[in-house]
């Protein structure tokens, strides 16, 4: 999968440059509208308002390349609702059936690594 550079947008026409609308890639909402830029190419200017207003409001998903907003985002997968769905807290090992607390990172009966249980960061150096 390619990265996308940004995500969805619009150029607003301004006097002296150029103004962009970034839009969440899941939801379609419009996220930020930056003030003006103007660069020596259209690839530079998008690029500056990208990096300096528009990226630090989305999300990347690291499994489609998807720029989405918080609420469009599954933080403990990396990944946008769509790839990766949130679920209800987990009550039951999806290995053996036995019963799990939110706070374990491997299940007490069978000793399997529970995907949403402990830390994810833990989780995520363990691997």
């Amino acid at each position: 999968m390619a990265k996308k550079k940004t995500s969805a947008y619009k150029i607003i026409s301004d006097s002296g440059g150029n103004r962009y609308k970034f839009y969440c890639d899941l939801s379609g909402a419009l996220v930020c509208t930056t003030n003006t830029y103007c660069e020596s190419t259209p690839e530079a200017e998008l690029e500056a308002a990208w990096e300096a207003e528009g990226k630090k409001n989305f999300n990347f998903c690291h499994k489609c390349g998807k720029w989405v907003i918080e609420a469009m985002y599954n933080a403990d997968a990396l990944e946008c609702v769509e790839c990766a769905p949130w679920e209800n807290t987990p009550e039951y090992c999806k290995f053996c059936g036995g019963k799990v607390s939110v706070s374990d990172a491997v299940c007490p009966k069978c000793g399997e690594k529970l995907i949403y249980g402990g830390n994810f960061n833990d989780l995520l150096q363990q691997e």
